[in-house]
């Protein structure tokens, strides 16, 4: 089963698998997704706004916990880290420099 995130301002709009991150997700699409630790919970650059659908998001673990707190703000389900993001329905997401990767 899939389950749609849509991405703004990029206007994308992701199918995510079961038990898949929204940075993997984006990934295996094709996307570029702004990170520095390539998903592994730990830069926090991968974070998001979640304006619709935060009842279909995932409960935020200790890692993501961790780094939400870092960046200073509330552990409340609207910021979270897009490596550890899983959703089981709509989601609409706010995160800018999300784009298609360049093909060599």
């Amino acid at each position: 089963m899939t389950h749609t995130v849509a991405v703004r301002p990029a206007g994308l709009e992701m199918e995510v698998l079961d038990g898949e991150d929204l940075f993997s997700a984006a990934h295996r699409l094709g996307y570029r997704w702004p990170t520095v630790c390539g998903g592994n919970g730990t830069c926090r650059t991968c974070f998001v706004q979640v304006d619709e659908g935060a009842g279909n998001c995932s409960p935020v673990g200790p890692l993501e916990r961790e780094g939400i707190e870092a960046l200073r703000r509330p552990v409340d389900g609207r910021t979270r880290l897009a490596c550890q993001l899983r959703v089981v329905g709509p989601v609409t997401v706010t995160r800018r420099g999300v784009r298609r990767r360049v093909q060599e």
